[in-house]
């Protein structure tokens, strides 16, 4: 839901009739074991279709009407509490969403072999040196190390799993620690 709800939000959920839902509400449900909040996109008979507004495209699942939670009426971020759009407004707004993360991955998808070739040839770490502080915390299944950027985890390495994560644009300059 970029754009509409950020991480780390609390939703303010009310009970709302299956028949009062419409197009453009966003909606709480259980799918898969977790708890999602998309919003309401399209009718399918008895069902609704869903898509989260930083999505460009629809769940591939149907909403019917014994996973719905409620509705989200208001988002809680930074000590306050906003208004979350639906109907007729939160549907024009979900579209202009849409709209920008289609153009996004669209950008994203043509950029990619040039990225990947700008990565393997490793020059932006000639370039770019920025300060990394590496913590590791040991734990059990030896532990995780973390890469951490201006306060914020740029990568973390976990040795158990044999995996790497790395957010973008720190892969320019950081590799996974040597075993």
């Amino acid at each position: 839901m970029r754009g509409t709800l950020a991480e780390g939000d609390g939703l303010w959920v009310h009970a709302a009739p299956w028949e009062s839902l419409e197009i453009g509400d966003v909606v709480a449900f259980r799918s898969g074991g977790k708890v999602l909040a998309h919003r309401i996109v399209g009718r399918d008979g008895n069902c609704f279709r869903m898509q989260g507004d930083g999505n460009w495209r629809r769940d591939s699942s149907r909403l019917s009407p014994g996973d719905v939670m409620g509705k989200v009426v208001e988002r809680e971020h930074g000590g306050g509490r906003l208004a979350v759009a639906g109907g007729r407004r939160g549907r024009r707004r979900a579209d202009i969403l849409h709209a920008v993360s289609f153009i996004r991955w669209s950008l994203l998808a043509l950029l990619a072999p040039a990225y990947r070739l700008i990565r393997a040839s490793r020059v932006v770490s000639l370039l770019w040196k920025p300060r990394i502080l590496v913590v590791h915390f040991p734990g059990g299944q030896g532990g995780i190390t973390k890469f951490i950027h201006r306060g914020r985890t740029a990568a973390a390495w976990e040795p158990h799993a044999g995996q790497w994560k790395c957010r973008k644009p720190y892969d320019l300059v950081l590799s996974p620690p040597r075993r």
